[in-house]
C-alpha cells in the first residue's frame, strides 16, 4: 500500500539525524480501517496539527482532509456501523475537549454536545446495537461530575441516561446503559458499585489504592452479564479475568507469574476475546482462539515483537497494527489474513529519521551479587550489528521506581545514535515490571544496588567490547539521575562525564511534596521506601540522597533541571551543585523554563537535550548539532559553570531571548 499523504522530505547535509526529526510530531498517525474495510483514516500533520484524512481503501489519492489548523486532532475511531467516524480535539485556552462525529457520506461534521468552551464533552462508548448513536459524558450541569448522555451521531440531539452522583468512570454494556460506576474515595482507593436497573446500586467491591493502576475495567459480553476486566485485586500484577455479575464468580483467563498483563484483543462484534499481551524482556501476544495465533506469528516475524492491533475489519480478516523498535520510529501496516499479506500503510517519521534497519538487541548484565539486569543494546549508527564495536557509550537507567526500559521506540535512541553513540538502556534495582526477581529488589535497602548496577553495566560494555574505559557517559533523569550521582561518587566510578535532568537530590522532600501534588504517586514511593514494619525508612531515604552527602565528583557532570513546579528541588539542586563546585567538581547547573513538550510517555525535554548534545560532544567526541529552534521561548539560567562546556555561552547568546545570568543566590 503506497504511503496516504507525501511529506516534504528537508535536505540533509549532516551525517546525523536532526533534532527537529526526532523529537517532534508524528508525520502520519493513528491508521485505522473501516468496520466494512471500505475506507481507511489516519492523522496527518499539517498546518501545525495533527489533522484528518479519509480514503477509499484502496485508493488513497481519494484521500479528503476534514480537519484543519494547528489545533489537530487527539484521536479518533470509527462507528460500527462504517457510517461515521469521530474524533476529538481540544478547544480554547482551558483545552477544553470536544467530541464530532463526521459524516464520512455527506462530509458534514457536528459537535456532539454544547458548543460553549468551558464544557467537556467525552466519547464514552459506541456499539453495533446502537449504530447510530454514542455514549458520552457531558458537564454542563456541574463541572466536575458530568452526567451520560446518549447523542444521535446525525443530529447531535441528546437524551439524559444517568445524572452522576459521584463516579467518575463508568462502565457501560451494549445497549449504552452504564452498568457500573467507579467511584475514588478520599483514602485514593476506589469503589466499583453495581447500578441497577431500577436506580438502586450495590457496592462490588473496593479496589485499596496501591492496586488501582492495575485494576480496570475492559468491556462487557453481549449479555451485559460478564465484565471483562484486567485485576490486580490482592496480587502483585494484574491478570485477564472475567467477572461474572450474577454469581460473582471470577474467571482467570490470561496470567504470567511475574508480570501484568497490559492489553487484551477483542472481536469487535462479539466480543470474544481474541488475545492478550505482556512485556516480559520482550514484548509477547498470547492467542485466545488457535485460528488466530497465525495472525500474531506473522506480525511477530514481520514487524518485530512490539506491536499492537489497532483497528479491524468486522470479520477480523484485516487488521491495522502499529509497530515499533527502540532506535525505529512506529509503522502503521495492514494484514490482510485471507491472503496472508503484510503491507505498510505509512511510517510515522520522515524518512531521513528513519535508520535502514533496527540493530538494538536485548541484553542481560550480571551484576557484581549475580542478580540478572535486564538492557537494551543498540550500537552507534555505521557499527556492525553482529559485532562489538567499541564507540563512546552513554547509558540510560529508568527514570523513576516502579518504572522500566522496554523494548519500544525512544526518539532518544536515534538521537544518540547518529552523533556516534552506542546507547544502553538499562534497567537497575527498583525497575518494575520486569518478574518476580526485579520485584523482590524494587524497595527498602535493595535500591541502593541501583548505583553499582549502574557501574557493573558499564565494565559489562568493557569486557564485551561495546565501550572503551574513560569512553562511557550516562543519562540519568529523576532517580536514574539519583542513582548516577551515586555512582559517579564512588571509588570505582566508570563514567568520563554526565548528565542528569531533573535528579531527585532529597528523596524525603520529594516523597513530602508529592503528598500535596500527586498522593498516589506519593503514597507509591512510600511503600518503596518503607522498612519492613511498614513505616518510611528515613535512614534509607538520607543515604540515597545525593542532598546529604559530600563526596566529590571528579569528572565534568552537567545537570539540568526544568521542573517549574517543585520549587524547594530547585534551590537543592543548586546548593548541591555549588558544593560540588567549592569541592573542585567540574559541574555546570542549568535550570530552564518555559513550555516543553514531552515525548513518548518519558521525560524527553528537547531543549535540555540540545545542551546535554554539545556537552556529550565536549567530553566524549561526538558529534553535536547547533541549538536551533527548540530553544525558542526558552530561558536558561546558570547558577554554575557554563563556561565549562566549550561554546555553550556564546550559541545561547547568540540566540534571541536566551538569559545568561546566573540564578540569583
Amino acid at each position: 500500500m503506497p504511503t496516504l499523504v507525501e511529506q516534504p522530505e528537508p535536505e540533509i547535509e549532516q551525517t546525523y539525524i536532526p533534532r527537529d526529526l526526532l523529537f517532534r510530531e508524528p508525520v502520519q498517525y493513528q491508521g485505522r480501517i473501516s468496520p466494512n474495510g471500505a475506507k481507511v483514516s489516519w492523522l496527518s500533520f499539517v498546518e501545525g496539527g495533527l489533522n484528518l484524512y479519509v480514503a477509499d481503501a484502496n485508493d488513497p489519492k481519494t484521500a479528503r482532509q476534514y480537519t484543519f489548523g494547528a489545533r489537530g486532532v487527539d484521536i479518533h475511531d470509527w462507528s460500527p456501523n462504517s457510517a461515521f467516524v469521530l474524533f476529538t480535539q481540544r478547544t480554547g485556552d482551558d483545552k477544553t475537549l470536544k467530541t464530532y462525529s463526521l459524516n464520512v457520506w455527506s462530509g458534514e461534521v457536528i459537535t456532539l454536545g454544547p458548543e460553549q468552551a468551558s464544557i467537556d464533552v467525552r466519547l464514552q462508548k459506541i456499539s453495533r446495537n446502537w449504530p447510530n448513536t454514542a455514549l458520552v459524558a457531558i458537564n454542563d450541569r456541574d463541572p466536575k461530575h458530568p452526567d451520560l448522555y446518549r447523542i444521535n451521531l446525525r443530529t447531535a440531539e441528546r437524551k439524559l441516561v444517568l445524572q452522576n452522583t459521584g463516579f467518575h468512570k463508568w462502565v457501560a454494556d451494549d445497549d449504552l446503559i452504564p452498568r457500573i460506576g467507579i467511584r475514588k474515595n478520599d483514602n485514593l482507593s476506589n469503589d466499583w458499585v453495581l447500578l441497577l436497573r431500577n436506580g438502586e446500586t450495590r457496592l462490588l467491591f473496593t479496589v485499596p489504592a496501591n492496586e488501582t493502576k492495575g485494576t480496570r475495567p475492559l468491556q462487557f459480553d453481549p449479555s451485559g452479564t460478564v465484565l471483562y476486566m484486567l485485576d490486580q485485586r490482592g496480587r502483585k500484577h494484574s491478570v485477564f479475568t472475567a467477572l461474572d455479575l450474577i454469581d460473582g464468580n471470577v474467571e482467570v483467563i490470561g496470567s504470567v507469574p511475574g508480570y501484568s498483563i497490559e492489553k487484551v484483543l477483542f472481536h469487535p462484534v462479539t466480543s470474544r476475546p481474541l488475545a492478550w499481551s505482556f512485556n516480559a524482556i520482550l514484548p509477547q501476544w498470547v492467542a485466545l482462539e488457535p485460528n488466530f495465533e497465525p495472525a500474531l506469528e506473522q506480525a511477530a516475524n514481520d514487524l518485530g515483537p512490539n506491536f499492537q492491533i489497532l483497528a479491524s475489519t468486522s470479520d477480523v480478516q484485516r487488521l491495522v497494527i502499529h509497530s515499533s523498535q527502540p532506535d525505529q520510529p512506529g509503522r502503521y501496516s495492514m494484514l490482510d489474513r485471507k491472503i496472508g499479506s503484510m503491507e505498510t500503510m505509512f511510517e510515522t517519521a520522515d524518512s531521513k529519521a528513519i535508520p535502514a534497519t533496527s540493530q538494538t538487541r536485548p541484553v542481560r548484565i550480571e551484576a557484581r551479587d549475580g542478580f540478572p539486569l535486564i538492557g537494551y543494546l543498540s550500537p552507534a549508527l555505521g557499527l556492525e550489528a553482529d559485532e562489538a564495536t567499541t564507540a563512546p557509550l552513554i547509558i540510560l537507567p529508568q527514570p523513576w521506581p516502579g518504572s522500566r526500559m522496554i523494548y519500544a521506540y525512544d526518539p532518544q535512541i536515534p538521537w544518540l545514535n547518529s552523533r556516534g553513540y552506542t546507547v544502553l538502556e538499562l534497567n537497575t534495582r527498583g525497575a518494575g515490571n520486569l518478574g518476580h526477581k526485579y520485584a523482590k529488589q524494587m524497595m527498602g535497602t535493595y535500591l541502593e544496588r541501583a548505583s553499582t548496577d549502574l557501574t557493573d553495566a558499564a565494565i559489562w560494555a568493557v569486557k564485551t567490547g561495546w565501550a572503551e574505559t574513560h569512553h562511557i557517559s550516562a543519562l540519568g533523569t529523576g532517580f536514574g539521575g539519583t542513582n548516577l550521582l551515586q555512582a559517579m561518587a564512588r571509588d570505582d566510578n566508570p563514567f568520563s562525564c554526565a548528565v542528569t535532568l531533573d535528579a531527585i537530590l532529597d528523596v524525603s522532600g520529594t516523597v513530602e511534596w508529592l503528598r500535596q501534588e500527586s498522593p498516589v504517586e506519593a503514597m507509591w514511593l512510600a511503600r518503596i521506601f518503607s522498612s519492613s514494619n511498614g513505616k518510611l525508612d528515613t535512614a534509607l531515604m538520607k543515604r540515597l540522597s545525593p542532598s546529604q552527602q559530600n563526596a566529590p565528583i571528579p569528572v565534568p557532570l552537567l545537570m539540568l533541571h526544568t521542573d517549574q513546579e517543585n520549587n524547594a528541588a530547585l534551590e537543592t539542586t543548586k546548593q548541591y551543585a555549588k558544593r560540588l563546585d567549592a569541592n573542585h567538581t567540574p559541574i555546570t547547573l542549568a535550570s530552564l523554563k518555559g513550555e516543553f513538550p514531552v515525548w513518548y510517555e518519558s521525560k524527553v525535554v528537547p531543549p535540555a537535550l540540545a545542551i546535554s548534545e554539545q556537552f556529550f560532544a565536549s567530553c566524549l567526541g561526538g558529534q553535536a548539532e547547533p541549538l536551533g529552534k527548540e530553544m525558542t521561548d526558552i530561558t536558561v539560567n546558570f547558577a554554575v559553570g557554563s563556561e565549562r562546556i566549550p561554546g555553550l555561552s556564546d550559541a545561547l547568546k547568540a540566540l534571541i531571548g536566551q538569559t545568561l545570568a546566573p540564578v540569583p543566590d
